[in-house]
């Protein structure tokens, strides 16, 4: 028989269920489990954090994770390739090789994946002709360097398939993309070259119908979800890849949800633009002329992809502080609820410019109404409408002005419509963060690799 690696998708994000991919690691005769964590606005979260403490920075989840699948995965020959290292790969790395201690493990690898962070070298590529230019407007980088939080490329798997080499039984990344986590593997298991396009091509495919974990499940399938079941209990996808790359997906024995034709299709055209050109840092992947072929109860066969050369650039997804926000909300009752409501934003909007208040950009909704479609649907006027939730919120330059919302609306208590139910949000005021989306040219992010040993 010709060889096949089954890969697990363990995590989709940063905060996802630990469960399932403990339950993967049980019963599903996986290979690698392959743990996403990290979204743009988590690398902004994740560097604020390793601000006030520098042995944070990663998503603390792993340890969760590992706490009960990492026994099991040294007992069968698991591999976890995690980018759970976020902002701080090494902190992620020495965490995961004390909880090994605790558990009594030894023997075991644990690679650091480096190279993602070019915060320390913008000035240098900056002076070399790389201008980071935001790819959404052209504004140059000088006008949020003062506030930069974090720099990471979405780096390929060349780190990933060095640390295997070099006998990892996990793998920690930084900001990796998410295909590379279910790629490094591969091309680990299969001998594929760095230039492989088609087979890398197909591979991406794979890797994307299963990224995501639930959502190729079962898990927001549009279409039939109300005859999806166990949803809580939702398995997540296994790809048995073959070496061509061509895989069939499935999902935990046992577990709930479904695996169909319609629940891949959906994951496959989830965030693409442009199906014969996707890109990754890896290679430039065609889905165009995919094949999705029901092979048995919850197995769907993927064929038909195929791939061209890696971009010549690399995406980087900076964050910068952006001011604060401010809200609040308020509900009324019956009767006029509706037009409490109004007269209750009105109140607040005339105290606020009393106290000179000043905001760039301002947002009412009216929730259960207005919450998606905003200002694109009749807001209702219903007398009989027992009750309205309202919100209001401001973004400010500073914290000062932000926490005039809050002030300023509890004199509603007493001073406004009557029918008040409650006014107040927790907390009454946070901080902003924007993406900074640019290119770097690729021979300017040089991946690296450290092993610890346990």
């Amino acid at each position: 028989m010709s060889k096949t690696v089954r890969l697990g998708a363990g995590m989709a994000f940063w905060g996802d269920s630990v469960q399932p991919a403990i339950q993967m690691v049980e019963r599903g005769e996986i290979d690698y489990l392959c743990c996403d964590h990290l979204a743009e606005l988590t690398m902004s979260i994740l560097s604020k954090q390793m601000e006030r403490n520098p042995e944070y920075g990663y998503t603390r989840d792993i340890l969760d994770l590992l706490r009960g699948a990492l026994p099991v995965c040294v007992e069968k020959g698991v591999k976890v390739i995690t980018n759970s290292g976020g902002a701080n790969p090494r902190s992620a790395a020495a965490k995961i090789a004390a909880l090994a201690k605790e558990l009594g493990i030894s023997g075991i690898k644990i690679a650091v994946v480096l190279g993602d962070d070019l915060r320390p070298q913008i000035d240098d590529l900056m002076a070399h002709g790389v201008d980071f230019a935001n790819m959404d407007t052209g504004a140059p980088l000088a006008t949020v360097c003062d506030r930069l939080t974090h720099a990471a490329a979405y780096t390929g798997c060349e780190g990933i398939v060095e640390a295997l080499e070099g006998g990892a039984d996990i793998v920690v990344c930084g900001r990796v993309t998410d295909i590379a986590l279910y790629l490094g593997p591969l091309r680990y298991e299969f001998g594929w070259a760095a230039d492989d396009w088609e087979r890398l091509g197909m591979a991406t495919a794979v890797a994307h119908a299963i990224e995501c974990g639930g959502q190729a499940t079962g898990g927001l399938l549009a279409g039939g979800w109300w005859e999806t079941d166990g949803l809580e209990e939702l398995g997540y996808p296994i790809a048995e890849v073959a070496e061509d790359g061509t895989a069939v997906i499935t999902k935990t024995p046992g577990s709930g949800g479904r695996v169909d034709i319609a629940s891949v299709s959906e994951q496959m055209i989830y965030e693409i633009l442009d199906p014969a050109n996707y890109l990754t840092a890896d290679v430039t992947a065609d889905f165009s002329n995919i094949r999705l072929e029901q092979v048995g109860p919850d197995e769907v066969r993927i064929t038909g992809a195929t791939g061209r050369q890696a971009p010549a650039t690399l995406k980087v997804n900076m964050g910068y502080r952006n001011g604060f926000i401010g809200e609040v909300q308020f509900t009324y009752t019956w009767p006029h609820a509706q037009a409490k409501a109004r007269r209750g934003i009105e109140f607040l909007e005339k105290r606020l410019a009393r106290a000179g208040f000043v905001a760039s950009d301002t947002h009412v909704e009216y929730i259960g109404q207005t919450s998606m479609w905003n200002d694109r649907v009749a807001v209702a006027d219903d007398p009989d409408l027992p009750e309205i939730v309202v919100r209001y919120a401001a973004r400010c330059a500073d914290q000062t002005e932000a926490r005039k919302i809050f002030t300023e609306s509890v004199p509603l208590y007493n001073n406004g419509p009557a029918g008040v139910g409650g006014i107040g949000t927790r907390p009454p005021l946070k901080e902003l963060f924007a993406i900074w989306p640019c290119l770097v040219p690729r021979e300017h992010v040089v991946q690296s690799v450290e092993m610890l040993e346990v």
